[in-house]
């Protein structure tokens, strides 16, 4: 379970098309496309995530996708949100919660778990290409979702929409 702003990405082929035969993984489909902001687990049942949480969260702006980059630990390929609304919401999430933050929370919507970078120099300038530019936004709408997995891949089921 964990809550999310779906994101969409202005030209996702083409994206995947920058990337072709620098890295190896399965690209996220676009309609499981989101930023996490809370990561719940197995720790809370729906209902109980749905009795603690508030009920109205404050309107979030769609936010701006601005550029690319990778956690290098993990070999994920993400999308940059830009601003910190979503670091906001994610502490007074996880303080609501009493969930201890043992890490830095970096918004991101992740693209690809990448298997193997084939060409790691030319994967940097193809990053650095899309360094600033609006790739994509997020929508407004907050999501409880819950992953369902599957040998086709994940699938997210939306709990309720605040």
């Amino acid at each position: 379970m964990f809550l999310a702003i779906r994101a969409h990405l202005n030209n996702y082929e083409k994206l995947k098309s920058d990337f072709k035969g620098l890295i190896e993984g399965r690209w996220t489909v676009k309609e499981n496309l989101h930023a996490t902001i809370c990561y719940f687990g197995n720790l809370y049942t729906a209902e109980e995530l749905l009795e603690k949480l508030p009920s109205d969260f404050k309107k979030l702006e769609a936010l701006s996708l601005t550029s690319l980059d990778y956690f290098s630990h993990n070999n994920i390929l993400y999308a940059k949100p830009k601003g910190y609304e979503l670091d906001a919401l994610h502490t007074s999430i996880c303080d609501l919660f009493s969930l201890e933050q043992t890490k830095s929370f970096i918004p991101h919507v992740t693209l690809m778990r990448m298997k193997k970078i084939n060409n790691k120099q030319a994967f940097n300038e193809v990053l650095k290409s899309y360094a600033n530019i609006e790739i994509g936004t997020t929508e407004t709408t907050i999501e409880l979702m819950q992953s369902h997995f599957s040998p086709d891949g994940v699938k997210y089921l939306t709990i309720k929409q605040f």
